[in-house]
């Protein structure tokens, strides 16, 4: 095991168009890709040969060339044929999920996502695994979303589960290994770069390890000790008189040594069975017509998801404070594209980690929705404002939650809660402070002038109408006491137009109708204030 971080792991406007386009196809392709994944699996025949071994018994068929009938003697090397049992039931979904190579945090995503799926799909789940180790903290986390699933799970080892490798196969139900060249063990700890940890640490972490797989193989008769004796030299594997494994030294086992049976009554040390290829294996558990098959397979998607959920505070902290520059703008612009952009890269990134669906993401245009009646059309009536705040920030929370199909939130635990909380607190801290440094010092910038002028008023307009002036493109803010025109309804926040040039205005006591003329009386945040003119 690596300490810290890894488990057994040898040392190894055009502008403004083409940018929201360009993001939003981002956002597109991140979602097509997790749609990729999560396609119909491939059909088969409708006719059931077989019954799926039990992903929890611990009295598998044994060939009786094989048993023991002494604790001392261990029985033929040579494993019995997995025995099934005929049903005439409809196929078995069978969700194939390879961990392959070094163990880290896209495997946990497609892993999770695979394993949600298939609770709801009511599917089994195979692991093909081939992997000398990887990260500590994500092994763990496999560990768990493992015992978390409510049916069959399978870890067929196609060559190597080396270290977090075995720990993973240990989380599933029964292990399976590939004939002749199957290797599974050496999980001791060491440091991220392979070097040794010092004693003390050793000690907690093959204690803490020990634990946790003792607590996900209750029934399972030898494999914690065999566990054990992988991690810890100083253990000595003993079943009756045998000594599988002596002390100084790690357990590694074959495929075949897996599957040796060793007490009274005889049970296999390890394996439940071996074949050449995972769809021999498919078919000695299924039958060959009895299984519908839906392969994973690790995508750009779950890396680039890793990056963005890496920084995912960062990026919902500056679309909040871009929403926030947008609410204070006139029109709809660059900020509001960029910052719905970010947030949906966001909320991008937890789908494709398997930890939410698409509800948080409407829970978030809702929230959205809401807020923008306040602002616009019932300003001051503070429920719909504080409910759709409430959404807003709630669909953060909701979608860097690891929530578990038909679990509903009265039973995710408040440590679950506790990450996805300091999260969205971060992100809030992010844009509330940039947006106090953008009204500290943006009003005394040029900048500021451009982003309250909009642009000339058409020669169709409310103002032209009026007779007001031509259009002239004014680039200086008015005074406090300039008279103008109300050319959109400011609800309170709308346009006006004075000597030609168009504002952003917001209205500082009641909402003003279209074409009332105004005065204004000073400048708020990213607008003109202005009230309705007395005479």
């Amino acid at each position: 095991m690596k300490i810290p971080g890894n488990i057994g792991r040898p040392g190894r406007a055009s502008t403004r168009l083409r940018f929201g386009a360009a993001g939003l196809l981002l956002v597109l392709a991140a979602f097509i890709a997790r749609a990729a994944d999560s396609a119909p699996p491939d059909t088969s025949n409708d006719t059931t040969e077989a019954a799926p071994v039990s992903a929890n018994s611990d009295n598998l068929p044994e060939d009786s060339a094989t048993a023991q009938s002494s604790d001392s003697t261990p029985a033929d090397t040579t494993p019995a044929p997995i025995s099934l049992t005929p049903h005439g039931g409809p196929p078995t979904t069978v969700y194939l999920v390879p961990i392959h190579d070094e163990i880290s945090v896209p495997q946990l995503y497609i892993l999770r996502r695979a394993l949600k799926e298939a609770i709801e799909n009511k599917a089994d789940v195979v692991i093909d695994m081939d992997t000398l180790g990887g990260e500590m903290s994500v092994t763990l986390d496999m560990m768990d979303a493992l015992a978390k699933f409510p049916g069959h799970t399978y870890t067929y080892v196609n060559d190597k589960a080396m270290s977090a490798g075995s720990f993973i196969a240990d989380a599933t139900g029964e292990i399976y290994l590939k004939t002749g060249s199957a290797r599974i063990g050496a999980a001791a700890a060491v440091t991220s770069d392979g070097t040794d940890i010092d004693s003390t640490m050793k000690l907690k972490l093959n204690s803490f390890m020990d634990a946790t797989v003792r607590g996900i193989t209750a029934g399972k008769r030898y494999r914690a000790d065999v566990q054990r004796a992988m991690m810890d030299p100083d253990y000595e594997l003993k079943i009756g008189g045998t000594v599988i494994k002596p002390k100084g030294t790690l357990l590694s086992l074959t495929g075949e040594e897996a599957c040796k049976t060793y007490g009274n009554p005889p049970q296999k040390l390890l394996g439940a069975g071996l074949a050449p290829d995972v769809d021999t294996l498919l078919t000695q558990l299924y039958g060959s017509n009895g299984y519908v098959l839906r392969e994973f397979s690790l995508t750009w998607s779950e890396h680039l998801a890793k990056l963005i959920n890496s920084i995912a505070p960062l990026l919902m902290g500056a679309g909040i404070f871009l929403l926030l520059l947008e609410f204070k703008s006139p029109g709809f612009g660059l900020p509001g594209i960029a910052g719905l952009v970010l947030l949906l890269v966001v909320f991008a990134g937890q789908y494709v980690a398997g930890l939410s669906g698409y509800e948080p993401a409407v829970l978030f245009a809702l929230g959205l929705v809401l807020i923008l009646l306040e602002l616009l059309f019932f300003h001051g009536t503070v429920v719909l404002g504080l409910t759709g705040v409430i959404c807003f920030f709630g669909s953060f929370v909701w979608a860097m939650t690891d929530v578990w199909p038909q679990q509903h939130f009265g039973g995710v635990s408040s440590a679950a809660l506790l990450q996805p909380l300091l999260n969205t607190g971060l992100a809030i801290l992010i844009a509330g402070g940039a947006f106090a440094l953008a009204l500290r010092f943006l009003p005394q910038t040029s900048f500021y002038g451009r982003l309250v002028n909009l642009k000339s008023v058409p020669q169709d307009s409310v103002a032209a109408a009026a007779g007001g002036a031509a259009a002239t493109g004014a680039t200086t803010l008015p005074k406090p006491g300039t008279r103008g025109l109300a050319i959109t309804d400011l609800r309170p926040l709308g346009e006006i137009e004075i000597s030609g040039g168009r504002f952003q205005a917001r209205a500082e006591h009641i909402n003003i109708n279209r074409g009332t003329t105004v005065v204004v009386v000073g400048r708020k945040d990213f607008a003109l204030a202005v009230e309705a003119a007395k005479d």
